[in-house]
């Protein structure tokens, strides 16, 4: 049982609510299909190995000076830049190319976007119980957008998105400002997400409670006792 007793629930939303990384990878091979593969005589995974060597060139530098103001606002440019390294790396011309990828693989991922089977049940009945909270780290444009494809925004009295607020978890700040839109101590709030560092480190670090959202059954990364680890949302309502 959780203590002292919950006044407020608030989640993570990518992995957590919604289905997001195998959607990205169904989304990023479709457009491999569709854009790159005619174009040069590659197999889906060869494509994959050049973009993840990119992708983890842009990540390396999301916060720089130079990238974060524009990932705040919308990932349009971060996700250009990601796909035009890609294309410098497989020797393919990038002026518009980038562009065409970029915006065709956001549709995607944008299309096969989906709850996972638990969540809306979930925060339909926590709904009358509880004040409920979405922290989601991710550019302001997509990560609205996600609460309104999914249909979910109006479940939640309080929303902080990385873009909107100008910083993401595990940091504490982003924590304070959801705190702020209730007006609930730290210590009554739970955190429920899949990141154990984003989710339940930064929950923690902030004076929350946590449970740790672990689907695929890995091992915790540190021993933590008072963090429940649930492999399903449906558990939530068991236990407060």
């Amino acid at each position: 049982m959780l203590t002292p007793a919950i006044r407020a629930v608030g989640f993570d939303l990518d992995d957590t609510l919604c289905v997001y990384l195998p959607v990205a990878i169904r989304a990023r091979h479709q457009v491999f299909q569709e854009i790159l593969q005619p174009l040069i005589g590659l197999d889906v995974d060869a494509f994959d190995q050049h973009y993840r060597q990119a992708f983890k060139t842009m990540y390396s530098e999301i916060q720089s000076e130079r990238w974060y103001p524009h990932y705040l606002r919308s990932g349009s440019a971060t996700r250009t830049e990601t796909f035009r390294r890609m294309l410098g790396l497989l020797g393919l011309p990038s002026d518009g190319l980038a562009e065409q990828v970029s915006e065709r693989y956001a549709q995607l991922r944008e299309q096969h976007l989906h709850l996972h089977e638990d969540a809306l049940p979930v925060l339909t009945a926590l709904k009358t119980r509880y004040p409920l909270l979405v922290v989601t780290n991710g550019p302001a444009y997509e990560q609205r957008r996600e609460l309104q494809v999914l249909g979910i925004e109006p479940l939640f009295d309080g929303v902080a998105i990385e873009g909107e607020v100008g910083i993401g978890k595990p940091n504490v700040e982003i924590f304070r400002y959801a705190e702020s839109l209730i007006g609930v101590p730290p210590e009554q709030i739970l955190f429920v997400g899949n990141s154990w560092e984003h989710d339940v480190q930064g929950a923690l670090n902030a004076g929350w409670q946590a449970v740790w959202l672990n689907r695929e059954g890995v091992e915790p990364p540190h021993a933590e006792p008072s963090v429940p680890m649930i492999s399903s949302l449906h558990e939530l309502l068991e236990g407060i």
